[in-house]
C-alpha cells in the first residue's frame, strides 16, 4: 500500500503547482540582407531577382502584393560584362512560367554559350552599396543515352534509365531533373545534386523506380553546374531544414555575391541537356 500511495501523493502534488512561466527572450535587431538571384542560361534573355531577407520572426503582410513589394530592391543599376563587353540590365519585371520565378530586372539581350566565358555582375543599390559576383560558361554534358525498362514480372510498368559520359580527369557537379507529364505545371519527380567525386568511371546513370506506364511522358534534364552554385544550394537546403526545427544548427547560406551591401545569393550559370521520352513498349 505504501508504494502505490506515493505516486498517488506525487501526482496530486504536482498538478497543484504552476508549472508553466512566461519567459521573455530579447532577440537582437535584424538587419536586413540583399539577396541576389540571378542564372545565365544561354540563348535565353538575362533576368534577375534582386530583393531582400525579411526578419522570421517579423510581422507578415497578409497581402501577397504588399508583401512582395516590400520585399523587392528596385531602382538599381545593374550590370553584366564579358569578354570586354558591358549590357545593363533595365528594373522590367518578368515571368519564367516553366521555373515558376518572378524576376524584377530583364533584359531581351540573350546570354552568349561559349564554354569558358566568364561573365562579371556588378549591382548598385539606390543606397549606394554595391554587389558584386563572377561565375563562368561550363562546357554541356550531354545525354549519352535513356533506356526503357519495362519490368519482368509486371510488364505494365516501366522504368527509365538515363546515362551521361563524365570527365573522369575533372571534378563536376550536376543537378538532375525529372518531370513527369509536363515541364510547366508539374513538380520534378526527382530534383537533386550530385558530383563525381566518387565516380571511378567515365559513365554516370540515374535511373527511376517501376512508375510508369506506356504512353507516359518523362522530361529528363540534366545541369552541369559550378561548385558555388552546388554549395548554395545545399546550405539552402540546410538552412530552410533548420527553419522548421527549433532545435536544429542554424546554417549560413553559402553565396557567391559580395560587396559592401553585404548580400547574400547566387549568380551563376545553368548549361543543361534535355531529352523528351513517351514510354513504348
Amino acid at each position: 500500500m505504501k508504494n502505490i500511495l506515493l505516486p498517488a501523493i506525487l501526482i496530486t502534488f504536482l498538478a497543484a503547482c504552476n508549472l508553466e512561466k512566461e519567459v521573455q527572450i530579447e532577440l537582437p535587431e535584424y538587419n536586413s540582407r540583399p539577396i541576389v538571384e540571378f542564372y545565365l542560361e544561354p540563348g535565353k534573355p538575362m533576368k534577375l531577382l534582386l530583393s531582400k531577407s525579411s526578419d522570421f520572426f517579423g510581422v507578415f503582410d497578409t497581402s501577397l502584393t504588399q508583401f512582395f513589394t516590400n520585399l523587392v530592391l528596385d531602382s538599381a543599376l545593374v550590370t553584366v560584362s564579358h569578354d570586354g563587353l558591358t549590357d545593363t540590365i533595365p528594373n522590367e519585371y518578368s515571368f519564367d512560367f516553366i521555373n515558376q520565378k518572378i524576376y524584377n530586372y530583364s533584359s531581351p539581350k540573350l546570354v552568349e554559350y561559349r564554354s569558358g566565358i566568364e561573365y562579371t555582375l556588378n549591382i548598385k543599390l539606390k543606397d549606394g552599396s554595391t554587389i558584386t559576383g563572377k561565375t563562368e560558361i561550363l562546357p554541356k554534358v550531354e545525354i549519352d543515352s535513356i533506356v526503357v525498362e519495362f519490368n519482368k514480372t509486371r510488364d505494365s510498368v516501366a522504368r527509365v534509365l538515363t546515362y551521361l559520359t563524365d570527365n573522369p580527369n575533372t571534378v563536376d557537379y550536376y543537378r538532375r531533373l525529372l518531370n513527369y507529364g509536363s515541364l510547366v505545371d508539374s513538380f520534378p519527380q526527382q530534383d537533386f545534386l550530385v558530383d563525381d567525386k566518387l565516380n571511378t568511371t567515365n559513365t554516370i546513370a540515374f535511373g527511376t523506380g517501376y512508375d510508369l506506364k506506356e504512353g507516359d511522358t518523362v522530361y529528363n534534364s540534366i545541369y552541369h553546374i559550378t561548385k558555388a552554385y552546388n554549395d548554395y544550394v545545399l546550405s539552402y537546403q540546410l538552412a530552410s531544414q533548420g527553419n522548421a526545427n527549433p532545435f536544429a544548427q542554424p546554417s549560413q547560406i553559402k553565396s557567391n555575391v559580395t560587396g559592401s551591401a553585404n548580400p547574400l545569393g547566387i549568380f551563376t550559370c545553368l548549361v543543361y541537356d534535355r531529352d523528351t521520352t513517351i514510354i513504348k513498349k
